[in-house]
């Protein structure tokens, strides 16, 4: 019984996930493409900052100056942790590219096993910090909303299942049983991709561009605020 439930989740379970997923960030990419049309034309500011805006999506891809900070120094590097290992593990994962290699005859560079391991060991511990960080925070509790406590929790199950499916001897449960429950968390983390924060890390690069193009004044607006604030001949 679990065999077939478990050759519906490697075939068609996974293909929808994936369909699912990449509908899902096309239609977030024509609507960020389309709001920042919209908010560059109405600012009237066509100097583009294309340079700042290069600059903006390379920090996020390479946030040293980020770690620097002695603010949240801990919470900045448990993130970064986080960031790195749920892209890394399940895209460069041997088992994984085994997989896509076997339904499109694509294969691509992967991780060393022991690499692999410690990285989702590493991910996993990146996110019970991040839960235990929210909790011990007064404002972050107050903010926080069920999303921010489910999708941590969700993401730390494929990682779990995923290090027993590779190990069979570390874990309590039936391999099998173990194995359907990696593959089902997995994709269903895939589908809610485009609807929850998780988009940030496939989109990164059309929020930080947005931010650059969209959030400008139109000309004169300094003038304006001046005496609006009867400050005509201060800077504002």
């Amino acid at each position: 019984m679990l065999e077939h439930w478990i050759a519906l989740a490697r075939g068609p379970f996974l293909r929808l996930a994936l369909l699912a997923m990449a509908l899902g960030l096309l239609r977030q990419v024509a609507l960020q493409v389309w709001e920042i049309s919209w908010a560059f034309h109405r600012a009237g500011d066509q100097v583009v900052p294309w340079g700042l805006a290069i600059r903006r999506n390379l920090e996020w891809l390479l946030p040293w100056r980020y770690l620097q900070r002695r603010e949240r120094r801990a919470y900045n590097f448990t993130s970064f942790v986080f960031h790195v290992g749920v892209i890394a593990v399940p895209v460069f994962f041997a088992g994984h590219v085994a997989i896509w290699r076997q339904e499109s005859g694509i294969g691509w560079w992967t991780l060393p096993p022991a690499v692999a391991d410690w990285l989702s060991v590493l991910t996993v511990a990146a996110l019970v910090g991040l839960l235990a960080g929210r909790a011990a925070n007064a404002s972050s509790r107050g903010l926080s909303r069920f999303e921010d406590w489910a999708l941590p929790v969700l993401c730390i199950v494929p990682f779990v299942t995923g290090l027993w499916t590779a190990h069979p001897l570390w874990s309590p449960f039936d391999a099998q049983a173990v194995y359907l429950v990696h593959l089902l968390s997995a994709e269903l983390l895939l589908i809610l991709v485009p609807f929850s924060k998780l988009v940030h890390m496939v989109l990164f690069w059309v929020s930080q561009t947005s931010t650059e193009l969209g959030w400008r004044f139109p000309p004169g607006s300094g003038e304006r605020v001046r005496l609006s604030l009867g400050k005509q001949s201060e800077g504002v």
